[in-house]
């Protein structure tokens, strides 16, 4: 794994204790262990779809169903939530370019159609259930302005429906239309799909790096060595003790690195959707810094302590060499890389002064992990949730409270 996370501050007297010598620590990573435990045993049993995906043998099913794919120029998804969040999070991040209808929202659609011709897309609708109301929507725009600009025949070999094999509207409609599809598994949610069909057949990665990456961050788990800092058990019980015993309430991710935010985006879905299911639950946040060292800072450090931040350092990578020197004060005489570095060193040594609970989270920044980064992120943060719902008795894996807002939707 060459993901790092720095936890010193929670054990070496920089926020006024050590929670080696807690209790309240110890009773919380006992716990941690235990729910660690029924995780390890899951996974040798490999009775867990959602870390069986993280494997070779999965990873290169994909594989074999993307090289069957003729893609066009352009890429378009439409789908919500866990159907496209992480998809989003990867283009993003490896700035590949591909074009989201991730929320229902008709004005943008109408300007989309406006700006782009979608005879130039391979359009990808993607619902588990198959019955999302807002992308079916969506579809329905979609289809109906295809119409107008092509014919139904050619229209069916550039669009791909990623949904379960049931009776369900979309997976009707595609079967009916002669769309290609691909069978959402119906044993992973949306959130935790990452390293399914839904996410991974729409970038040609090499299966062995997937895998290598995402089986890298399980070894941390298992290794079961409690003073790696990188470990996500120790991880859980640092979250569960500043929860139940510091009042947390937020858990947020201070952002260095621009292209990490669609990233963040996704950690809020695994987070609130998986957690959020008792009255002390954390709420995620994304901050994005510098930016935001001028609006949301004074609260963070001035406000109630009741937040954990998750730093990601600015990315090592040069993209300027210097300032030209134009006498306009002292950022000429640091390098634009160098600049946002000092802002990052200047915000841990505040947050260390002022005894604010955080922890850093370091990618590598070597180009030829660059891949490897956002896959250790994804299943880093994948076992540090299920541990954490585990660890409380919470079932990581449902949402009642989104199901029933689906339900009164078409009740009302």
């Amino acid at each position: 794994m060459n993901t790092s996370i720095d936890l010193n501050c929670f054990f070496d007297g920089t926020l006024g204790h050590d929670l080696k010598s807690s209790k309240e620590y110890k009773k919380n990573l006992d716990k941690c262990q235990i729910a660690s435990e029924k995780l390890i045993l899951e996974i040798k049993e490999k009775s867990n779809e959602v870390i069986n995906s993280f494997g070779y043998d999965y990873q290169a099913k994909i594989k074999l169903q993307k090289d069957k794919i003729v893609e066009k120029k352009n890429k378009l998804v439409i789908g919500l939530g866990g159907s496209s969040a992480a998809t989003k999070a990867i283009s993003t991040y490896l700035e590949t370019g591909i074009y989201f209808f991730d929320n229902y929202d008709p004005r943008y659609i109408s300007q989309f159609f406006k700006e782009y011709n979608l005879k130039d897309f391979t359009i990808y609708i993607v619902s588990k259930s198959g019955n999302t109301f807002e992308t079916i929507a969506m579809l329905n725009l979609t289809y109906q302005h295809l119409l107008t600009i092509s014919n139904a025949e050619k229209i069916k070999k550039n669009i791909i429906v990623i949904t379960e094999d049931s009776d369900n509207l979309l997976n009707n409609f595609a079967t009916k239309n002669g769309f290609n599809i691909i069978a959402h598994n119906k044993k992973i949610g949306g959130r935790y799909s990452v390293f399914s069909e839904t996410c991974m057949v729409l970038f040609d990665f090499d299966a062995h790096e997937v895998s290598g990456s995402a089986e890298s961050v399980i070894v941390k788990l298992t290794e079961k060595n409690l003073e790696d800092q990188s470990n996500p058990t120790v991880n859980a019980a640092v979250i569960l003790t500043l929860q139940k015993s510091s009042n947390i309430r937020f858990n947020i991710n201070l952002l260095y690195d621009y292209s990490l935010k669609n990233y963040s985006y996704w950690f809020h879905q695994l987070f609130a959707e998986s957690l959020g299911k008792s009255r002390d639950a954390i709420t995620p946040m994304t901050s994005i810094c510098p930016k935001d060292h001028h609006s949301m800072m004074q609260l963070f450090i001035g406000g109630p302590k009741d937040k954990l931040f998750n730093i990601y350092p600015p990315s090592e990578n040069i993209f300027f060499e210097n300032f030209s020197p134009l006498s306009l004060g002292n950022i000429e005489k640091q390098s634009p890389k160098n600049l946002l570095k000092s802002q990052y060193l200047g915000l841990v040594q505040t947050f260390k002064n002022q005894k604010i609970p955080h922890r850093i989270i370091k990618c590598s920044s070597d180009p030829a992990y660059k891949i490897s980064n956002i896959i250790e992120l994804f299943a880093y943060n994948i076992l540090e949730t299920i541990i954490l719902g585990y660890a409380q008795n919470i079932n990581p894996y449902d949402q009642p409270a989104v199901e029933q807002i689906k339900l009164n939707t078409f009740s009302s």
